[in-house]
């Protein structure tokens, strides 16, 4: 007598690994703040000595602002601490000035 046997037809279906994503740009250690990923400097010549290090929300990065973009930053809720008031009237010494200045009117 033949036997005869059930073979089942079960669909086989293959699972593609996802391509893992890595956000690490380099493994070499940054040596200088130039050398990290999140720095926007530019090219670091003389004309950016006296710049400093600033982070900026909007791009996520860190750039070099004057000392001047610095203060307009400061004061930009016309409000300077008192502080920062007291140790200016400190160091200002009117004595020095030659010239003649006038307060206007009030």
């Amino acid at each position: 007598m033949t036997t005869v046997k059930r073979v089942s037809q079960a669909i086989k279906t293959v699972q593609v690994a996802e391509e893992k994503k890595y956000s690490i740009k380099t493994m070499r250690q940054p040596t200088t703040l130039a050398d990290m990923a999140d720095t926007s400097f530019g090219d670091l010549d003389s004309t950016k000595d006296g710049y400093f290090v600033q982070y900026n929300n909007t791009t996520k990065l860190f750039d070099l602002v004057s000392a001047d973009q610095l203060l307009e930053t400061a004061v930009e809720d016309n409000d300077l601490p008192d502080t920062f008031i007291e140790q200016v009237e400190a160091e200002i010494d009117l004595g020095a000035i030659d010239e003649d200045v006038d307060g206007g009117t009030f």
